[in-house]
């Protein structure tokens, strides 16, 4: 995280550099069917949207930064969620692979020390930041947490355990997506209202 001696890396001249939504579409090679089936298949909560609207009125326009990479299918879920947000609240996206970005990438490493991704950081009209996001919802975290130690006892083979870790999570990708909306309007958009 950039401290107050440190100069921000994210500008307006580094985020035109960033990939647009369709851009990033096609410049991907993995999972492309599966992002855009998510991005079919999601739209923010219409409850949600005005709050949203107005905040990016108050604010904006409000520029939200993406980082991730095609392979990771936490950025698979949550980048199209990113994308509708953006498209529903009228913020300004841009989306960085995060290997090609790691100057970017390292102010927003979870815990300090880990590359998790997908991230979510947002700007205001004067650049300044307005919170970030990373990775996954805390739902996501508990039930992780919960299937490993539950697969752990489960005594599989480690291809056992990955097909059904992999079936299981499945099973709550787009809970997990709404969730994404919920957690940023609570976590980053109230923290500066």
């Amino acid at each position: 995280m950039t401290t107050t001696a440190e100069k921000q890396v994210m500008s307006p001249d580094r985020f035109a550099q960033g990939y647009t939504w369709a851009g990033y579409m096609a410049s991907i090679k993995a999972n492309k069917e599966k992002f855009q089936q998510n991005y079919d298949e999601f739209q923010v909560d219409p409850d949600a949207v005005p709050f949203f609207k107005a905040f990016n009125a108050k604010k904006g326009p409000v520029k939200l930064v993406a980082i991730g990479e095609d392979w990771c299918s936490d950025v698979v879920r949550g980048l199209p969620v990113a994308a509708r947000l953006a498209e529903a609240a009228g913020f300004e996206l841009r989306i960085f692979p995060r290997d090609a970005n790691l100057d970017l990438m390292n102010e927003y490493l979870l815990r300090h020390q880990f590359l998790s991704i997908p991230v979510f950081a947002f700007f205001d009209k004067d650049w300044k930041e307005l919170g970030h996001w990373i990775e996954r919802p805390a739902a996501g975290y508990k039930f992780i947490a919960e299937l490993q130690e539950e697969l752990a006892k489960s005594g599989g083979s480690a291809d056992e355990v990955a097909a059904a870790g992999r079936e299981r999570r499945a099973a709550v990708q787009k809970e997990w997506m709404h969730e994404t909306i919920r957690e940023l309007k609570e976590q980053v958009f109230y923290r500066v209202m």
